[in-house]
């Protein structure tokens, strides 16, 4: 006689529930993916989104608008969180094709903001800190195959010498 054992083992397969936790509304449809930044009063994660009519939110973390503003165009870097003032709190500094935009927690403009550029951006923004002393430098690439070097403040830094780019920087 030929004998034959068959073994089955069933695992039980358990599935999470996912659960919404907040659900926010806003004028239009979300365009950017969502930014995470510190709340530097309370060290807790917001977050920062652009719709589809330009308009930038800071979201806390239980889904409450804290404030909107208009932009002229969508952002096409990352938002970077910079103390700006030297003073523990952080404001955010990204930048759209036309212009470099530097927001504070209220989301109020920081003086001298938002920074007209010279030409189209082709790339978003790469901030800086050489020295780690919120010596802030942004470097811009624009259409007109140049790179323009920042100040924290906005304004174009002296001496930086940088004649073209062989083609456009993306």
């Amino acid at each position: 006689p030929i004998y034959t054992t068959l073994t089955f083992a069933l695992e039980k397969e358990e599935r999470e529930s996912t659960e919404t936790v907040w659900e926010v509304r806003l004028d239009t449809v979300i365009a950017t993916k969502p930014s995470i930044v510190l709340n530097h009063n309370t060290e807790e994660k917001e977050i920062v989104i652009q719709d589809a009519a330009n308009r930038l939110y800071l979201i806390d973390k239980n889904g409450k608008i804290l404030w909107n503003r208009q932009l002229d165009g969508k952002i096409i870097s990352e938002i970077a969180q910079i103390d700006f003032f030297n003073n523990s709190k952080l404001q955010l500094l990204f930048n759209t094709e036309n212009k470099i935009y530097c927001i504070d927690r209220n989301g109020n403009w920081v003086d001298g903001f938002p920074v007209k550029l010279k030409s189209k951006a082709t790339n978003g923004l790469t901030l800086i800190d050489y020295d780690k002393n919120k010596n802030y430098r942004v470097f811009i690439a624009t259409s007109d195959n140049k790179v323009y070097l920042y100040n924290k403040e906005g304004n174009i830094v002296e001496g930086w010498d940088f004649d073209k780019t062989q083609g456009k920087v993306e």
